[in-house]
């Protein structure tokens, strides 16, 4: 029937009619391919699957836009659709060059309005690089308006109107054929499937299958529901063991009397809650989360209890940063507290935001830059500065950047701070805000009398010291420590890096000054975990760079996510160098962001349910796991990457079985549909009330 339809519409319309038809699939087409040109790493991946996706597309546009029967209407209407493409794919082009992920309009939205004031400078250069991009991406527009000056091609106005009936009925006979070709060929691929359904992920979606099919499924999945991902695998009767590190032991000293631990569980009665609710994803959550049998307790529990608590979100920090000569501070505390030596900050498909929720949360932000924000709105008792709160801490939280940026205004009180100081709400009195970035130091300088005298306390910082740029030294931050670096053997613009990371130094060297001055430092703990990778060093015209900088700092070039992710992190405290420095310890399984919140709330001591929270205590015997937002994990057995669906061993002497590696994927699974459980039904006001301690 369409070769019929399309031989009808041959022998009614002219070629000039029949070439107006194709534009606007030919548009989403280019669109396509200059995207998958620029940041795709291998270009012929899923390449037939996503021209049919992308063209199906371009056909329904192009039908919607011949639906008036006025010419001039139908000439409208292509022209706005045609410009909305290329604005949307430039926008997007220049988000994945700044941040490596292509991010969803609603976390877009979200930070636009930070990005025009705190980083005004930093998008007009970014403009102005990029301005051959922009260009590119604007060419089928360009040609659409010079067109219609010219009169040359009657370019997407369709045909005549007379013919208007075929033409509709074999466009959507068209794109239904089309869809189902590129539905069909997912569906006979597992790794397609993976990626189109079961693992869903907006930026791997958009990568593998075109922008435009991932912001499809992004509609889909957010108005219907992707049950396909966000169900539960409840017949995993336990979380697969993993062995640990090995501990050398000493043969000729009787073994010591093992202590048993209590398990960091609270009595909570799930089937009550499952009888409680009709709806059935609720009800699988409770029925998750009652299967996990949580971590015990350890001989680091309580080891803080009382104590103050210092949090540091440290800005595009990286371990490569952390030299004995160089920075000496950060050294001391990485080295003599609970040392990680294979920490990772995985990027969430956002930016500072999706950081920062992994490190307060304990959870998968699922919601990209948006579930800080949905969270908020959630009952968070859970959190650390919730919980110190209510034991009678002086809370306070503060960020040498805009108050309203990424809605800070409207969340980070409810962390557990009885207060946020930014520029706008009191920080620029004492904080240099005419430059960017602003000072780590100033800003410790200017706050440390707030609490220093009303123990305990429990503050938290969002620092900005780190942001990029860096080319030519050309923040203020890298201005400011250049002297520190200009011997180092490194190219400009990673000097400049670390010149600019070098202010959280020395402002972690006043804090701890401060700290034993004050005879406080053996009882403040102080905790430190980057926000991200320093992505503002990948090679990309949204950052100036036309070298891959990441690969200098790193002495690797980076080729998984397990690379460009590694990081580090600090949990240190005076009394680990002084009365506890039998406690200190090396954390040399994988552990990430995730895993701060249940390890911190084990060693002050609280009472938290360790089921309830994604990451792990480090210090418990539970088996390391650290998950991306692609779904890719790795254990102490080896980096498994999900889109590829290969397993990089830790060493060649492990081997592992598709049996392991189907039950770890099940396991990550229901890890992040529980994220997403969370942030849906608010779920620890469902389980606990108002009754959560």
């Amino acid at each position: 029937m369409i070769k019929e339809k399309f031989s009808l519409i041959r022998e009614k319309a002219d070629l000039s009619e029949i070439l107006s038809l194709t534009y606007i699939p030919l548009t989403v087409v280019f669109l396509e391919l200059v995207l998958r040109i620029k940041y795709s790493g291998d270009f012929w991946a899923f390449l037939p699957v996503m021209l049919v996706f992308s063209a199906a597309f371009g056909i329904f546009v192009n039908t919607l836009c011949m639906l008036p029967k006025s010419e001039k209407a139908r000439r409208i209407l292509s022209g706005a659709a045609i410009f909305a493409l290329c604005l949307y794919f430039t926008v997007e082009s220049f988000v994945k060059s700044a941040y490596q992920v292509y991010m969803t309009t609603e976390s877009i939205a979200e930070g636009t309005g930070g990005v025009l004031t705190d980083f005004l400078d930093t998008f007009l250069k970014a403009i102005k690089s990029g301005f051959f991009i922009i260009i590119l991406l604007f060419l089928p527009f360009i040609f659409f308006v010079l067109n219609l000056l010219l009169k040359k091609l009657r370019l997407s106005i369709g045909v005549k109107y007379e013919h208007r009936k075929d033409v509709l009925i074999f466009s959507l006979m068209l794109t239904a054929a089309l869809f189902t070709i590129g539905a069909a060929s997912v569906s006979i691929s597992p790794v397609m499937s993976g990626i189109y359904r079961e693992a869903y992920n907006f930026d791997n979606a958009s990568t593998a299958f075109g922008l435009i099919t991932g912001t499809r499924l992004n509609i889909q999945y957010e108005v219907f529901g992707n049950p396909a991902a966000d169900g539960f695998i409840i017949d995993i009767p336990e979380e697969p063991e993993v062995p640990s590190s090995p501990v050398e032991e000493t043969p000729d000293e009787p073994e010591p009397e093992e202590k048993e631990y209590g398990y960091n569980i609270l009595d909570i009665d799930f089937e009550k809650l499952i009888s409680e609710t009709s709806d059935q994803n609720l009800a699988n959550t409770h029925r998750y989360v009652s299967s996990l049998s949580g971590t015990k307790q350890n001989e680091y529990t309580g080891l803080f209890e009382g104590k103050n608590l210092i949090m540091i979100a440290a800005e595009s920090f990286s371990s490569e940063v952390i030299d004995e000569e160089l920075a000496p501070t950060l050294y001391r505390l990485a080295n003599n507290g609970i040392k990680f030596s294979d920490f990772y900050q995985p990027t969430w498909g956002g930016s500072t935001s999706t950081g920062e929720y992994s490190f307060l949360t304990g959870l998968v932000p699922t919601s990209g830059v948006s579930s800080i924000r949905k969270i908020a709105e959630c009952d968070l008792s859970f959190t650390i500065g919730n919980k110190l709160k209510k034991l009678g801490y002086t809370t306070g939280s503060y960020h040498n950047g805009t108050y309203t940026y990424y809605n800070r205004d409207k969340t980070h009180t409810k962390f557990g701070y009885d207060y946020f100081k930014a520029f706008g709400s009191g920080l620029e009195e004492g904080v240099n805000s005419s430059v960017w970035p602003a000072s780590d130091l100033e800003m410790m300088e200017y706050t440390l009398s707030d609490y220093i005298d009303k123990e305990p306390f429990s503050v938290y910082y969002m620092s900005v010291s780190g942001h990029g740029f860096y080319a030519n030294f050309n923040n203020s931050m890298s201005m400011k420590n250049r002297s520190y670096v200009e011997e180092l053997d490194f190219s400009t613009t990673v000097k400049a890096y670390i010149a600019a990371n070098l202010e959280l130094e020395h402002a972690l060297t006043y804090l701890v000054g401060e700290l034993e001055k004050a005879g406080i430092a053996d009882d403040t703990v102080i905790v430190i975990c980057p926000d991200h990778y320093p992505y503002a060093l990948e090679k990309g015209e949204s950052w100036g760079n036309d070298m891959d900088y990441l690969g200098e700092l790193y002495g690797y070039p980076v080729t998984n996510y397990m690379e460009r992710d590694h990081n580090a992190c600090i949990i240190w405290s005076g009394c680990l160098e002084n009365e506890n420095k039998d406690m200190q310890t090396e954390i040399s399984e994988p552990s990430y962001s995730l895993d701060i919140l249940p390890t911190l709330c084990n060693l002050f001591g609280l009472d938290y349910d360790s089921r309830l929270l994604v990451g792990r205590d480090v210090l418990s015997d539970e088996g390391a796991l650290v998950i991306w937002p692609d779904y890719s994990w790795k254990t102490a057995l080896g980096y498994y990457n999900y889109t590829t669906r290969k397993f990089i061993p830790a060493s060649e002497d492990i081997t592992v079985d598709e049996d392991y590696i189907n039950a770890v994927n099940a396991v990550v699974k229901n890890k992040i549909s529980y994220s997403k459980a969370v942030i849906t039904y608010d779920y620890f006001g469902v389980v606990f009330g108002d009754n959560l301690e």
